[in-house]
């Protein structure tokens, strides 16, 4: 079961998958990217089942940071009102004693334009969810907020040692309980 869990969470495009593995060096920690996983899978079935991608690699997140005794950080995008309780029962089924979430915000304008910037694997349907579901995530987006949150600006540079440090004393007090 790992020791401790960091999620690191916000809008896509917020810049999740540059701090996720900055952090878990800084920490020390295991370093989990559900994207990459989907990724991944996306390559090895056939696309028919693309839509089913998105849980599958989660719960793989969820199994391997459970088989890690240290520290885990998880990067994905947890959109607080679809995904909390799969996030509680996650976090849950990772044993982990205490937990953190690293929320990384920027300017809604900021971070749509790296989404519609960027290229990235086709699973992902970067363009259809621009369209569809943007609007109602920028107007949602909050923190899962099940653990202690450290929100931090990723419209620029980010300190990694600083948040490190902050993580790390939150983690040293912070407990999980599945609420």
């Amino acid at each position: 079961m790992a020791r401790a869990l960091v999620l690191v969470n916000g809008l896509p495009g917020a810049g999740k998958s540059t701090l996720a593995p900055a952090l878990a060096v800084e920490l020390d920690a295991l370093a989990l990217s559900k994207d990459q996983i989907k990724e991944a899978l996306a390559d090895a079935v056939d696309p028919a089942l693309a839509g089913a991608l998105g849980g599958v690699a989660m719960a793989a997140v969820w199994s391997l940071a459970a088989s890690h005794s240290g520290t885990v950080v998880v990067d994905s995008w947890w959109f607080r009102p679809r995904d909390l309780d799969h996030a509680r029962e996650g976090i849950a089924r990772t044993g982990a004693r205490a937990a953190v979430e690293v929320w990384c915000e920027a300017p809604v304008e900021v971070v749509r334009a790296r989404v519609a910037g960027r290229a990235r694997h086709p699973v992902h349907g970067d363009g259809h969810r621009l369209a569809t579901d943007w609007p109602r995530w920028a107007a949602e987006a909050a923190p899962l907020a099940l653990t202690p949150v450290v929100r931090v600006d990723t419209g620029g540079p980010v300190e990694v040692a600083a948040l490190g440090r902050t993580v790390r004393e939150l983690l040293a007090t912070a407990s999980f309980q599945a609420r």
